[in-house]
């Protein structure tokens, strides 16, 4: 029978903590208050067409350097530091996410990589005809804020 000292009993129970905790859900997440979404709709200025089966509205992206500016402002990141982050719509445009700033956000790079492969699952589920406006949305989210069962 093997016997645990007391450094690795605190490892284990350190890991046990992590698995509990969101430690391993390290992404950068949209604060909720300050970047809640927003959809794309036809009285939209950069509408371009209603796309897939589902006719989602679509809007042509458009993040202006003054909506970098009072993005960064809002989660305070200075402009020095602009070039760490994608200022990212929080809802994709290819899921009907608009160009309001409420749906812009500064995400850090490399995450923005990495939920680049959900953007791909929701735009092949949307053209494909398998997955609806709110089922991407709702994909999207779960990303970020993954439901704890």
């Amino acid at each position: 029978m093997r016997k645990w000292n007391i450094s690795s009993l605190f490892f284990l129970s350190f890991i046990l903590l992590l698995l509990n905790n969101d430690y391993l859900l390290a992404y950068t997440k949209p604060d909720r208050t300050l970047t809640p979404g927003s959809l794309c709709e036809s009285s939209s200025a950069d509408f371009i067409g209603h796309f897939y089966k589902a006719e989602i509205a679509k809007c042509k992206r458009n993040v202006s350097s003054q909506k970098k500016s009072e993005v960064a402002e809002k989660y305070d990141i200075p402009r020095s530091e602009w070039n760490n982050y994608e200022f990212d719509h929080y809802i994709p445009l290819n899921a009907g996410g608009s160009n309001d700033i409420s749906n812009i956000w500064p995400q850090p790079l490399d995450e923005a990589k990495e939920k680049n492969v959900v953007e791909l699952k929701v735009y092949n589920g949307l053209q494909g005809g398998t997955m609806n406006q709110e089922e991407a949305v709702n994909e999207i989210e779960n990303w970020f804020f993954p439901s704890q069962e």
